[in-house]
């Protein structure tokens, strides 16, 4: 059964393997210039010194004064980009700001999202939010699904307009879809190529607009935006992904935060004693219900039963997470790695990916991750204090 966490460690050795920096802290300052990629975690970040790499980030206020050479992949409430990218942006966050230069394409999501004037984004931008202002300029294309969008920039190639209220009043110098619940011409509406288009409100006048193209209303866009198409799924489905991502990367840190040093502990039964563990492992699973079931037979039972199972639930959710921090200490004590704490946690990331990706293969995937996580909730519960092994050993690095 070692094997199988050796498998998993393997494939997201490239993680921790990386010339990468690590800063966490309740406030995170990136005054001197860094030469690497960068990974921060903290409740405000700021960054006022060129960055030669990529740039992670995940915080309540993130504010970007200097450049990023890289690509920029920020998570927080409130973020504020003023600088330049050279490559790719990917952001997510309550009210995101964005004044400056962006040099590759712009996926960004967010409850409020303002594209200021000045801020120039030289690929495709792509955007769902629940208010979003598009001020600036794209030179490429831009894909939205917003609950109210404003245009009053430029977009120098094609728009694809998805959502609820779309206000047209800049240029988009392509060929425009739109698909939404109710779409104004403002009169600073300039559009070069053809126009399809549907709204709930039904046709509208687009006067002047249209420059040399053609506007027409197309009832099949109907179905699209009441059941949007695979591409559009995608889009939104990246997201999506970014958003579990950046939700397990807390949960992890969190976990490692509060129980890093028991996860240490599981290691040496990992080592010394896998069939064991798997064997108190799965018993846990298959008995645990039957106790939980006799318990709710009996009236006085009930309360114990009700804890039991709440238990028991949270633990199933949390089952593959609490697998995958497990198999980073146990791959960080086997390989003598000494890594950090967020080295731990960003290795724990790929490994619970890694085993989502397993998961999905019939049979053959499942089982191999039921067996991991027996083994890992086995040696929990060795190392809990309500069972003694000799073959536990605690392990330290």
């Amino acid at each position: 059964m070692k094997n199988l966490f050796l498998i998993i460690a393997m494939l997201v050795f490239a993680i921790p393997a990386l010339a990468i920096r690590f800063e966490n802290g309740d406030n995170v300052q990136i005054s001197t210039p860094v030469n690497e990629d960068i990974y921060v975690a903290a409740g405000a970040v700021t960054v006022s010194a060129i960055v030669r790499g990529d740039f992670f980030a995940a915080g309540g206020t993130i504010t970007l004064n200097d450049s990023i050479s890289g690509d920029l992949v920020v998570a927080g409430g409130t973020i504020t980009f003023r600088g330049v990218v050279m490559d790719d942006v990917r952001a997510a966050g309550g009210s995101l700001v964005i004044s400056g230069y962006i040099g590759g394409d712009l996926l960004v999501t967010g409850g409020t999202v303002t594209i200021e004037t000045g801020a120039v984004i030289m690929g495709d931008i792509y955007v769902a939010g629940g208010n979003v202002r598009m001020d600036g300029r794209v030179m490429g294309n831009l894909k939205t699904g917003t609950g109210e969008f404003f245009l009053n920039g430029s977009i120098d190639k094609n728009a694809d307009l998805n959502g609820g209220k779309i206000h047209l009043n800049g240029k988009i110098g392509g060929d425009a879809v739109i698909a939404c619940q109710n779409l104004k011409i403002e009169p600073g509406a300039s559009l070069s190529g053809s126009v399809r288009y549907w709204t709930e409100q039904g046709e509208v006048d687009f006067g002047n607009a249209v420059k040399n193209g053609t506007a027409s209303f197309d009832t099949t866009l109907k179905d699209r935006f009441e059941s949007p198409k695979p591409q559009y799924l995608g889009f939104v489905t990246f997201f999506g992904v970014l958003g579990y991502l950046i939700a397990m990367f807390i949960l992890l840190a969190l976990g490692q935060r509060l129980f890093g040093p028991f996860f240490n502990r599981t290691v040496g039964t990992l080592q010394a004693a896998p069939m064991q563990a798997f064997g108190y492992g799965f018993l846990y699973f298959v008995v645990v219900p039957v106790v939980i079931v006799l318990l709710f037979i009996t009236l006085v039972g009930i309360p114990v039963g009700l804890i039991a199972l709440t238990l028991y639930i949270l633990f199933l959710t949390l089952a593959h997470s609490i697998t995958a921090l497990a198999a980073a200490h146990w791959l960080n004590a086997r390989q003598a790695y000494h890594w950090s704490f967020w080295k731990t946690v960003l290795a724990a990331l790929g490994i619970l990916v890694l085993l989502k990706i397993v998961s999905m293969i019939p049979f053959v995937g499942w089982l191999a991750v039921f067996i991991a996580v027996c083994i890992v909730f086995g040696a929990i519960l060795l190392n809990s204090g309500l069972f003694r092994s000799g073959k536990t050993t605690p392990t330290t690095y």
